[in-house]
């Protein structure tokens, strides 16, 4: 029996691969005597097959990929294949897929292939518990809109979306035996979304004051660390982390101001280190350190973490969209920008809901404040004014006992 069992696990693999590499896409190509992988986005996919072929050729091709992926796993559980040799099928048909042996090994991507079984494992965790799902639902709606509005794409949806859905399975459905198995599929998903946004310069941003200055965005989301860091140490301690790091940064800027020829130097040979408006004040470098300082030392833990993790992401999201995507100037801002800001709002305060002891209309009240602030802080420095406004109307609200 024992040989018989392993005997059945090691062929429904086989088969899910055979299932898999089984590609419309190709077979329609060659009907119409070309090879689709040669043609739009080189591609054997859906898409592919509806820009060269039409819809007639993609309808097929899509529900043949969506669900051979189900029907893979159902085969293998119908021969009585354990469990999670029955989840590995699957995913050897999405392997069969993308690297079909009949065709030197280069297929699709297998996008409809795991949307199909991603399905299927959400029906799973619906059956379970169906009330986090149905609400990620209706709170994923609200992000769509907004990214939808504002890049006129799918792809980056498509991350937040896929980010959220593996964190919630793994907050609310920790015992599930598709976990593992949701998170492979998931992670290949983001993967492949990823580099479909990176080849296809989906941001695509040509401001000169950017270019030069890229870095500066990427960096800030890792200030996240000293939110991180404070989650598990105490204030004092974090207070201390911040402070020694800030003051690097007021030191340098001290020594550039009473240097001039430090500041030509830096003008001169490392224009990437700061703005042109920098030169004579501090950066904002040195504000938003001061600022997370001042934040963690003023309000209580949750109001501080959560000001700080809506500054610290906003920011970030509200500059790259606002510059690779803004379309309607609102002051010296973009409303896509100011969108993409409430945007990142949406997605931080799902998870600090889920993990912080804060009551909902706090949260609310701090993510409604955070972009206005930001959008109307003028001549301010919105690193400053965005944590301290909202923590104090956080504040506030807790006082009131909301």
């Amino acid at each position: 029996m024992e040989i018989f069992t392993i005997t059945i696990n090691i062929l429904v693999i086989i088969i899910g691969y055979f299932i898999g590499s089984i590609n419309p896409a190709y077979f329609f190509g060659r009907l119409k005597k070309f090879d689709i992988r040669e043609k739009g986005d080189g591609i054997a996919g859906t898409v592919n097959t509806y820009h060269n072929l039409g819809l007639k050729f993609a309808i097929p091709t899509g529900i043949f990929d969506f669900f051979k992926g189900i029907v893979v796993i159902f085969i293998a559980l119908s021969m009585g294949a354990d469990f999670v040799f029955a989840q590995l099928s699957g995913l050897a048909a999405i392997a069969g897929h993308v690297f079909p042996f009949y065709i030197k090994f280069r297929g699709g991507q297998g996008m409809a292939c795991t949307s199909g079984i991603l399905l299927a494992y959400l029906l799973n965790y619906i059956l379970v518990g169906p009330e986090m799902l149905i609400f990620l639902f209706c709170y994923l709606i609200f992000i769509i809109v907004i990214f939808v509005y504002i890049t006129r794409t799918g792809v980056i949806i498509a991350l937040i979306v896929l980010a959220l859905l593996g964190y919630t399975a793994f907050i609310y459905y920790p015992e599930s035996p598709y976990n593992i198995f949701f998170w492979i599929v998931i992670a290949y998903d983001m993967s492949v979304t990823f580099y479909d946004m990176i080849k296809g310069k989906v941001i695509k941003i040509e401001e000169e004051t950017f270019k030069a200055h890229w870095w500066r965005v990427a960096i800030r989301p890792f200030a996240i660390l000293f939110i991180i860091f404070y989650v598990f140490y105490p204030q004092i301690t974090t207070l201390q982390l911040i402070g020694i790091v800030a003051l690097f940064f007021i030191v340098f800027d001290i020594y550039r101001f009473m240097s001039k020829q430090a500041n030509e130097l830096i003008a001169s040979k490392v224009k990437a280190l700061l703005r042109k408006t920098e030169f004579k004040k501090f950066s904002s470098m040195t504000i938003f350190l001061v600022a997370m300082f001042i934040t963690i030392l003023l309000f209580q833990k949750n109001v501080a973490i959560i000001a700080s993790s809506f500054l610290i992401f906003g920011d970030s999201f509200g500059k790259l969209f606002g510059l690779a995507f803004g379309r309607h100037k609102i002051l010296d801002k973009t409303l896509e920008g100011t969108l993409a800001y409430a945007g990142s709002v949406l997605i931080m305060g799902y998870f600090l809901y889920i993990n912080l002891e804060i009551s909902l209309i706090v949260l609310i009240l701090g993510g409604i404040s955070a972009p206005l602030v930001e959008m109307f802080s003028m001549n301010l420095n919105d690193n400053l004014t965005v944590p301290l406004i909202t923590g104090s109307i956080m504040t506030v609200a807790l006082l009131f006992g909301l």
